[in-house]
């Protein structure tokens, strides 16, 4: 690629991959083609055309296989992917798929709940709508390059208006001359009590907030809880329902691994199997940082090339179909072209 801001390839992922540089690639995010859903051509050797779902997951594991060498050491594989039923039964390829990469040499890391909610319903009389897919998360090695802070959201309390907004100056984002001697007597009043102890006798939560270096009457930045509420309940020696002070991350707290992302519509004769931005946004952000490479071995409409570019990442895509492959390389131009004038790219 040298310096090319973007690639697409036409081809078989399984052929093409095998001609890129070994160790380049910081992330591979990918929704491969589902088992039974569509026809995208006529090509027989499509993945996802397979009689049986042995044979599919056969194909899929070949496919990443390929691809793990292309990985840096601390590189990382995402794949959206759905589930399929047959006869009623959900053939469980999501998890039967995580278990034959993890043969493959992979760490699995995480299975993320991608929750749909504009979510179709459906019109089966005996089966509830499939309202998520699964985003299967594994790492080359057994840690990976991860940038939580940059995807980090604010605490339950504030996303869902139940407290205000307090004033600028009322907010403490970092703890302000912590007193280490009143840390230790405190934690001695706590590990010594017992389940009886009177509560009277214990330090108060504006106490302990003090002790860290917090003023009990500020609001933390994250949640917009006053410090002297501000407490997790933990199991302490035997006194179980002590309230023990503890801090959000000025950043935002870890997200949690359900993610609810609307989907999004395909336009005229579109690539019509679209995920959507946001959902692989947040993936480049966390799995990756400016300049790296980013590969989509299924490319589609270059829904990964565009949120890569966009966000700074270099990226390649490929597709089995040259006609998909034009239409992406069109797509992340006008995405890297928008960068430059400021427009909004039209997809």
């Amino acid at each position: 690629m040298a310096g090319d801001p973007f690639i697409v390839l036409q081809g078989d992922a399984r052929d093409v991959a095998k001609k890129l540089d070994k160790g380049a690639f910081r992330a591979i995010v990918t929704s491969p083609p589902y088992f039974g859903h569509r026809h995208y051509g006529a090509d027989r050797d499509e993945i996802g055309r397979e009689r049986d779902v042995e044979d599919y997951l056969d194909s899929l594991v070949q496919v990443f296989s390929a691809c793990r060498d292309l990985l840096a050491d601390d590189g990382s594989l995402w794949i959206v992917i759905g589930d399929t039923r047959r006869r009623k039964e959900k053939l469980r390829v999501p998890h039967r798929l995580a278990e034959r990469l993890v043969g493959a040499g992979f760490h699995f890391r995480e299975d993320i709940i991608w929750y749909k909610k504009n979510n179709i319903s459906s019109s089966s009389r005996d089966n509830f709508s499939q309202a998520y897919e699964y985003v299967l998360f594994f790492s080359k090695g057994q840690r990976s390059y991860a940038d939580l802070d940059a995807v980090r959201v604010q605490g339950n309390e504030a996303v869902e208006g139940r407290n205000r907004v307090p004033p600028k100056d009322m907010i403490q984002s970092a703890p302000e001359n912590p007193d280490r001697e009143e840390i230790e007597r405190i934690a001695k009043i706590i590990h010594g009590a017992a389940p009886g102890t009177p509560i009277s006798q214990l330090p108060s939560t504006a106490q302990i907030a003090r002790a860290h270096g917090y003023d009990p009457e500020k609001f933390c930045p994250t949640c917009y809880r006053k410090f002297k509420r501000h407490a997790t309940r933990r199991r302490i020696g035997d006194h179980k329902h002590y309230p023990i002070f503890a801090v959000c991350n000025p950043h935002g707290k870890n997200p949690s691994n359900v993610w609810e992302i609307a989907t999004r519509a395909h336009f005229g004769n579109e690539h019509f199997a679209i995920f959507p931005e946001e959902l692989v946004e947040k993936i480049i952000l966390f799995a990756t940082k400016k300049g790296d490479l980013v590969l989509d071995p299924f490319c589609g409409r270059g829904t990964t090339g565009i949120a890569a570019v966009s966000l700074g990442r270099r990226f390649a895509g490929i597709d089995l179909y040259r006609e998909n492959a034009e239409k992406a390389s069109r797509n992340i131009a006008g995405a890297a072209a928008s960068l430059i004038t400021g427009a909004v790219p039209r997809h």
